[in-house]
């Protein structure tokens, strides 16, 4: 856990240690469910230090989970020509939650949309509360989608537009069961992953670039 990540547990965290606190004093039992509960919680905001990663022609994953879906076809405005190649990550209420920029750049978009509450494994979870965001740097543009799972729909953002971050920089956090989308201009970049394969935020590489140009 971090500065900026126990803020966050202590609002979840903070009822089922307060009431677990007192039944375990008093010899019941079902306090330490309590205190299991609260411990697991803080757990959940846990924010590891990891070293950045250094080869600006690999795009690293925004998010710890495992890869759902690799699509080398699909619609993105925010990108040149409008179409995109994007590699899906779902996150377990197991994995850290901290979101990492998969390139250097610049914050040069961002909003936040969507209001649905599917659960982030299934295809309806892309209506889903989520936040966009537009990187530029050496690197090109890439966009990384945020998005809520079922149950808190919380998505904290550490950054804004104009923000420089370098690749593996920590971007924000989704509360409680998630998934990312990585999206690069269609061809643009080698995609290394497949569905089924294990990935770490700022470590795993997604795909590689090719020469611009």
């Amino acid at each position: 856990m971090s500065r900026r990540t126990w803020p966050l547990a202590r609002r979840y965290a903070a009822g089922p240690l307060l009431v677990g606190a007192p039944l375990v004093l008093a010899g019941r039992r079902a306090g330490w469910a309590f205190l299991g509960l609260g411990a697991a919680v803080a757990a959940f905001f846990r924010d590891p230090e990891r070293p950045g990663p250094h080869d600006p022609s690999l795009v690293y994953a925004a998010s710890d989970g495992f890869v759902t879906g690799v699509d080398e076809d699909v619609e993105e405005p925010w990108l040149p020509g409008g179409r995109a190649a994007r590699v899906t990550v779902f996150l377990s209420l197991t994995d850290v939650h901290v979101n990492r920029s998969p390139v250097e750049g610049q914050v040069t978009r961002q909003e936040e949309l969507g209001d649905g509450f599917a659960p982030a494994l299934f295809r309806g979870a892309q209506d889903n509360r989520r936040n966009r965001i537009s990187l530029d740097g050496p690197a090109g543009p890439v966009v990384v989608v945020q998005v809520a799972g079922a149950l808190a729909r919380t998505i904290t953002s550490w950054v804004r537009v104009g923000d420089k971050v370098a690749a593996g920089e920590r971007l924000g956090i989704i509360h409680f069961g998630s998934r990312t989308d990585v999206l690069l201009p269609r061809g643009s970049a080698e995609i290394l992953v497949s569905r089924g394969t294990r990935v770490t935020a700022g470590v795993t590489p997604l795909a590689r670039l090719r020469e611009r140009g």
